[in-house]
């Protein structure tokens, strides 16, 4: 699989990088990229098409500088309010809505602009922008998709939608990212700022019962342990005679171990899916 990298590079510059995940994710390479801050984004498009053009992070420029976002969630207004009032898109991702509600906001601090936009933005979304000289965070006010914050041993701040990257490259996980919160980084330090006010939490489902690995800890909660529950409350409220439990690959094998294990029917492979081939 192939990942573009965004780095920061020096006063101004960016510099987008295609490599293979693999690198990317290695503790050995991580200190040979070029400045001191990146992005990037392995998420494949839920809105749009999957087109070269449409793949994160994305780059512009407006008045007071330059700015790059990655996005994981979905937006549902305000694409055609733009289009209305002249905006020209490039591209078929959602995800470039937010980069014209920053070049359009009225307020000058870039973080403000952040503010502005994502007040008006309407959906599930977790954002990581870089500028030139900070990497702010955003979750969205109801929590929807999930974003952890990490550390590594040289100090250096870590966001990811998964906890599992932050093992891969040896950082240690701290917290979420709260609903509707922003996190700023930058030479000074680490600044928490509030979006919007709380919000009742409603967090997407689906990243427990699909999305996540079993080995992930998603919403402070394990997914293999979510799973395996699942499993047990359908064993109690469909129970079937049967003589053996077999699982749907992948997501649905820790489900199968609940059940199996609630009504003592053995679990067994009867479907193999293929990893050497795309989806299946």
């Amino acid at each position: 699989m192939k990942i573009n990298v965004l780095n920061q590079n020096g006063d101004s510059d960016f510099e987008l990088i295609e490599l293979g995940i693999e690198i990317v994710l290695s503790t050995s390479r991580l200190s040979e990229f070029p400045g001191s801050c990146a992005i990037a984004n392995v998420r494949y498009s839920t809105a749009g098409h999957s087109k070269l053009v449409s793949v994160q992070p994305f780059v512009a420029g407006y008045r007071f500088g330059s700015v790059a976002v990655t996005h994981n969630g979905n937006f549902v207004n305000y694409r055609s309010k733009l289009e209305d009032n002249g905006s020209i898109f490039n591209m078929t991702s959602d995800t470039e809505v937010v980069l014209h509600l920053i070049a359009t906001s009225k307020h000058r601090p870039f973080l403000l602009r952040v503010v502005d936009a994502c007040e008006n933005l309407k959906g599930a979304y977790s954002l990581v922008f870089l500028t030139e000289d900070k990497l702010v965070a955003v979750r969205d006010p109801f929590g929807f998709r999930p974003l952890v914050m990490g550390r590594r041993k040289n100090d250096t701040m870590v966001f990811a939608s998964k906890t599992c990257v932050l093992d891969l490259i040896d950082a240690t996980y701290e917290r979420e990212v709260n609903p509707g919160e922003v996190v700023v980084v930058d030479h000074t330090g680490i600044q928490s700022l509030c979006l919007v006010t709380h919000q009742e939490t409603k967090q997407c489902i689906f990243e427990h019962i699909y999305f996540a690995l079993p080995n992930y800890v998603v919403f402070r909660r394990s997914v293999y342990e979510s799973r395996r529950k699942f499993g047990e409350i359908l064993a109690i409220e469909s129970p079937v005679e049967c003589d053996v439990v077999i699982a749907v690959p992948d997501s649905g094998v820790v489900v199968v171990l609940g059940y199996a294990a609630k009504v003592r029917v053995p679990f067994q492979q009867g479907l193999i899916r293929s990893h050497y081939v795309g989806r299946t």
